[in-house]
């Protein structure tokens, strides 16, 4: 859910890797997030982590609201969240990539 441009870099394969190297922003506490050695935990990075893109939660937020029935066609990235990944209170004040300045 990174902006195209950040899914080249090699932090973003690090996360998807499930390897040290890459952070991603806590959706809860916004602090740096990466995975540990063993791949599996997740530990406090002191790397600049990525983003999520407001304008892709909300697609995938709006997508699986369609798909509900009935449908839900104003599904927030918060709900959604909270009801397919089991999530809740997620992304509550969250700063999205768009948000943050040049």
């Amino acid at each position: 859910m990174v902006p195209n441009e950040d899914q080249a870099k090699p932090e973003f394969k690090a996360i998807v890797g499930q390897q040290p190297g890459g952070a991603i922003t806590c959706p809860f506490c916004q602090g740096a997030i990466e995975y540990g050695s063993d791949g599996k935990s997740l530990v406090i990075s002191q790397r600049p982590p990525l983003r999520y893109s407001r304008a892709k939660m909300e697609k995938r937020a709006k997508d699986y609201g369609s798909q509900k029935s009935p449908p839900d066609a104003q599904m927030t990235p918060e709900q959604w969240l909270a009801e397919e990944k089991l999530m809740p209170g997620a992304l509550q004040g969250y700063q999205y990539v768009e948000d943050l300045g040049p």
